[in-house]
């Protein structure tokens, strides 16, 4: 048997708000934007008949999907609770990577993004089998739904 990742699922409160994030910020690529009803579709999430729309996100068109967005009209869903300040226990983050660090960084800051790391850089010095040696930048934000966003980029070393 083996697996592979095929995306995160963000159940978002709204899609349009998340596509704000995820594709004008972040820069991410819609691939397909769909929507389903009806029974079938609140059978698929343990929900009444719904409407569900679902978008997946990709770094380019061309690339796997990365950030699935999933809009739940109809039943009221409970919302999470974010912890402020530390991360908690069976808390997850989507981890991206990028080339253009600090220009994504002053984006996100004139955007008014909540930040829950700023913007910070440290140096590893030996590399190891899965991380080179490098300087490395990273900052975790919030999305729209409080979905830790963490962003970074390694830079070699001079």
């Amino acid at each position: 048997m083996s697996l592979s990742f095929a995306r995160l699922t963000i159940f978002c409160k709204n899609a349009e708000r998340s596509l704000a994030f995820y594709r004008d910020l972040l820069g991410l690529v819609v691939v397909e934007d769909k929507v389903i009803e009806g029974a079938a579709a609140g059978a698929l999430l343990q929900l009444p008949p719904c409407r569900i729309r679902i978008i997946f996100l990709a770094s380019s068109p061309d690339l796997p999907i990365i950030v699935g967005l999933f809009e739940i009209d109809g039943p009221q869903l409970q919302a999470m609770q974010p912890p402020i300040g530390q991360p908690a226990t069976g808390q997850t983050s989507l981890v991206l990577e990028t080339d253009e660090f600090d220009r994504l960084a002053e984006r996100l800051k004139a955007a008014n993004v909540r930040f829950f790391t700023p913007p910070h850089r440290y140096i590893k010095s030996t590399p190891t089998a899965r991380s080179p040696a490098g300087t490395y930048c990273q900052m975790i934000v919030y999305d729209p739904d409080d979905v830790l966003v963490g962003i970074g980029q390694i830079l070699p070393l001079e």
